[in-house]
């Protein structure tokens, strides 16, 4: 990403909504020691731009340097005392959906999924997609009044440019059946 389309970013850092780690703890002087939250390989990389929030207060912070450590990324964004660095503990780390990397055709965010209509074969409205439920056998779909498993048996097709998916007209999908 240029310089430019990060500091066009900055303006409004509360649209930085995909969380991709959590500071937890302080390595060294005043590198900050990160659970990574994002399987992106190069998320953490020098050049890197993340939004820091810590209580409600945000602001952007470019990777100065960083390394591995078990599970753990320990970065030094600039930060010049360890008070500084302890301060932080427990702060998220945010970037900008714009910043994920493109996926291959057909694959897809969950969070792209929040806000799709459902609607049956038949043409008739489940609502919107609110929420996505991760199950340990496929994902389930949560509109106001159904929930749909995410499997070829129930979901017909996505369309993405008119922002709809088509289910199967079964029973039981709706929550009120």
């Amino acid at each position: 990403m240029v310089e430019d389309s990060v500091e066009n970013l900055t303006r409004d850092l509360q649209s930085w909504d995909v969380l991709v780690g959590k500071i937890v703890g302080r390595w060294d002087h005043a590198s900050l020691k990160i659970q990574p939250l994002d399987a992106s390989p190069n998320r953490f990389d020098v050049g890197s731009q993340l939004c820091f929030d810590f209580r409600g207060e945000r602001r952007v912070k470019g990777v100065l340097a960083s390394t591995r450590q078990g599970k753990s990324i320990i970065c030094d964004f600039g930060l010049q005392t360890v008070e500084e660095a302890e301060a932080l503990k427990g702060a998220t780390l945010w970037i900008h959906r714009t910043m994920r990397p493109l996926l291959p055709e057909g694959e897809f965010y969950l969070d792209e999924l929040i806000g799709l209509r459902v609607q049956t074969e038949n043409g008739e409205d489940l609502g919107e997609i609110e929420e996505v439920l991760e199950t340990a056998a496929h994902n389930v779909y949560v509109t106001p009044i159904a929930m749909i498993p995410a499997h070829p048996n129930f979901i017909i097709s996505k369309d993405w440019q008119n922002r709809i998916v088509v289910v199967r007209d079964l029973p039981g999908l709706k929550t009120s059946d």
